[in-house]
Formats: structure tokens, C-alpha cells, sequence
């Protein structure tokens, strides 16, 4: 499950400051070794007791906010999940894209 919000406008105009919430699956775990590639490009502090990342961008921000884990059944497989809440504050369209795709790359998994 995922929502987006679409801007309307320039690219270069701030956007205000939304939520998008994905369905995961993936344990807590998984989820806070999976991110590290983000830190290439991104500072962030992690709360494990609060289950919460901070991520800076200079004026902007991400709260990352990760629910309780739980999991999914499809048939006799059984699947970790967890609630993602992504905050955002003071991306422009642009900017919230390029965070978006960088996100969605450290969660990629190839096969062959």
C-alpha cells in the first residue's frame, strides 16, 4: 500500500509538507540494514526505542516512522511487514522524487 501525492506546478516550487504510507515487507531489522545506502547521499539519526529515523537535507527533512512488525500470509508463506510513514517538509517536487527514487533503491532486490 502506498499513497502519493501529486504537486501541481513547477518543479522548482517548495511542496508543503506531507505524509505517504507504504505496506513493507520487511522486517525492522532488514529495513534499517537496507537503508544504509542512503547515507551516501543523505544524513540521518536512527531511534530504534522509538522506531523512528530522522533524515537531513539541509533545510528539508524526512521522518521516517516504522510500525509495529507484523506479518503477512499468502498461502502457507509468511512474510514480515512493517507500516512505513514517510514525512516530508520542505522538498520541492523535484527534490522529493530524486529522495523517492533513492529510497526505493536501497529496497531493491535482484534476482536472476
Amino acid at each position: 500500500m502506498s499513497s502519493v501525492v501529486k504537486y501541481p506546478g513547477k518543479p522548482d516550487m517548495p511542496a508543503e509538507a506531507h505524509t505517504e504510507i507504504r505496506l513493507m515487507a520487511i522486517s525492522q531489522a532488514e529495513f534499517l540494514r537496507s537503508l544504509t545506502p542512503l547515507k551516501k547521499y543523505y544524513g540521518y539519526h536512527i531511534d530504534e526505542a522509538k522506531r523512528r529515523i530522522v533524515v537531513n537535507d539541509g533545510p528539508r527533512s524526512v521522518e521516517i516512522h516504522l510500525g509495529p512488525e507484523a506479518s503477512k500470509r499468502l498461502g502457507a508463506l509468511r512474510m514480515p511487514a512493517i507500516k512505513v510513514e514517510l514525512s516530508f517538509h520542505g522538498f520541492t517536487q523535484e527534490e522529493l522524487e530524486r529522495f523517492r527514487y533513492r529510497f526505493d533503491l536501497c529496497f531493491r532486490r535482484g534476482g536472476g
